[in-house]
């Protein structure tokens, strides 16, 4: 961790070198600098915070000498410098919002200040009790100036939208095991109003395009929860929400600070996982299901993203490390999607996993995409079974937790040994029973069930010649039916499905309902991490 617990006594000056290999702000020193002193101070707008709340004045924070760990101008150079830069894949001078557009807001709501060092408390806290306490407060505070400016209608509707995006990202990385969804559903009724209010009323291009970047930021979240979190909600708002903040021509061709290049696939991952939690609910899978599950496969498999982007200002964000990410999300979700409904041809999931992996391996863990990187390499990473493979996978794990400092990633990574564990434990009980029955076959000739092996054969085919001719006969037949089932379902050429993929025969503890797979290991812990 960047700072120890005496921070208190030590010069400003150590404790920011400390913090340099922690998210580094890509800019020019002098830039910074004249950045931060350009930001208006709380102090402006003092007349919206209560008397009792402290003063913060960002432009004393490089010429106060000695600052605790837990003081106010500490947190909030700690959002700048390190929270910022795990909130968007483009962290430039400019382009970061939520130094842009969501900073200059909480200068004049008290919940969404309080929100944000809340947040950072809890991101920066990692094993330090005083500053998650510290984190603690400023939630109850921001929680209680919250409900007042509700109640009172005193409070703007994106800095409440922005204090409940805030608040869930707090709950995340502090309990880690919690997708913050009670703040999402809060957050979804005022993305409604903020949108019906937006259409009624002339907004001014800023408040407009922080409004789109706050509906993005909810439909990344809400997606990413819906991958974990039990509820039985299957309704399609992100679709909405999505498509007012990518309304404008320019918008789609932007990347997105927390979805990257798969904006447009993220109301397919949406949809994808409510028909996850629709199978996790129920024994088997229908015929509907399997229905729905077979267009959305379509649909995922030909989602193609925009073909040009505006390059960033960051030189860590490369457009084209974005573009491997969302493919990396995308064959994600198709596996997800494949562990769910096996009764689908598909590619196994050995070969889904490989894709994915793939993908994330062309992005290096110095790039920023790596912060949006979670959900597929978990999807993916409990998959691989070889020594060195899981080697790839842990090194990358530990690159992120070493990177990001956020607690649900180390969930994650626990979660993912745990499945290993148990497939392993699988594997080597399968096969000493395997080895065992062999062993008792060759010593008996008698198969496990109390039958010889002639027994099973002539119960199987018959003893006559004319049963077993009759039986290949029928065997044959059915599998001209079924090759000619296969090959009147095969797509067209063109289709990215290829002719290799079969209906694999999936261990049911290795589906989305079986105790093997990282959603059962979720469902035995209770947990419910958020995947971002």
């Amino acid at each position: 961790m960047a700072y120890s617990q005496d921070t208190a006594s030590q010069p400003q000056a150590d404790i920011l070198q400390q913090d340099d290999h922690i998210e580094e702000i890509v800019r020019q020193p002098e830039v910074a600098n004249d950045w931060l002193m350009r930001l208006p101070s709380l102090s402006s707008s003092q007349p919206s915070l209560s008397p009792e709340e402290p003063v913060v004045n960002l432009n004393n924070i490089y010429i106060v000498p000695h600052l605790s760990s837990t003081s106010p101008e500490m947190l909030l150079l700690r959002f700048d410098r390190q929270t910022c830069g795990i909130l968007s894949v483009k962290d430039g001078p400019t382009e970061n919002p939520w130094r842009t557009m969501i900073w200059p807001l909480a200068q004049e709501s008290p919940a969404l200040y309080h929100a944000l060092v809340s947040m950072t408390a809890f991101h920066t806290s990692r094993d330090k009790y005083k500053i998650r306490v510290e984190g603690v407060a400023h939630m109850r505070k921001s929680i209680k100036y919250l409900a007042s400016g509700i109640a009172n209608d005193d409070i703007r509707i994106e800095a409440a939208l922005a204090t409940t995006l805030a608040l869930a990202f707090s709950e995340s990385w502090d309990r880690h095991i919690s997708t913050g969804i009670q703040h999402l559903r809060g957050a979804k009724a005022m993305v409604k109003n903020a949108l019906i209010g937006a259409g009624r009323s002339s907004m001014a291009p800023q408040e407009m395009e922080r409004l789109r970047f706050l509906c993005s930021t909810w439909v990344y979240m809400d997606v990413i929860a819906r991958l974990t979190s039990v509820d039985d909600d299957e309704s399609n708002d992100f679709d909405f929400a999505l498509n007012a903040s990518i309304c404008s021509p320019e918008a789609r061709h932007r990347v997105d600070p927390l979805m990257g290049c798969a904006s447009t696939l993220f109301p397919l991952i949406g949809r994808v996982a409510n028909l996850v939690r629709r199978v996790c609910r129920t024994s088997r899978n229908s015929i509907n299901i399997i229905s729905q599950a077979n267009d959305l496969k379509s649909t995922v498999e030909a989602w193609e993203p925009p073909e040009i982007f505006e390059a960033p200002e960051d030189h860590t964000s490369n457009t084209k490390h974005s573009l491997d990410t969302a493919e990396a999300y995308r064959w994600a979700t198709l596996l997800y999607l494949h562990q769910a409904v096996p009764e689908m041809p598909s590619k196994s999931s050995e070969e889904l996993a490989k894709k994915v992996l793939v993908y994330l391996l062309k992005v290096p863990v110095s790039s920023r995409a790596v912060i949006i990187q979670i959900y597929p390499l978990l999807a993916a990473g409990c998959e691989v079974t070889s020594n060195e493979d899981r080697a790839w996978v842990e090194d990358r794990w530990a690159a992120m937790m070493h990177r990001m400092l956020i607690g649900n990633i180390d969930r994650c990574w626990e979660v993912v040994k745990e499945v290993w564990d148990r497939r392993d434990v699988d594997e080597s009980e399968k096969a000493r029973l395997a080895l065992r029955t062999v062993h008792t076959g060759r010593s008996t000739g008698h198969s496990p069930n109390g039958n010889t092996i002639r027994e099973r054969f002539q119960t199987e085919f018959g003893t006559e010649e004319g049963a077993l001719q009759d039986n290949r006969c029928a065997r044959t037949h059915r599998r001209y039916i079924e090759d000619a089932q296969a090959a009147s379902a095969m797509p067209p050429s063109g289709s990215k499905r290829r002719s290799s993929e079969t209906i694999e025969e999936l261990d049911f503890e290795r589906t989305v309902r079986g105790r093997l797979h990282w959603v059962g290991v979720m469902k035995d812990w209770n947990w419910e991490i958020l995947l971002g």
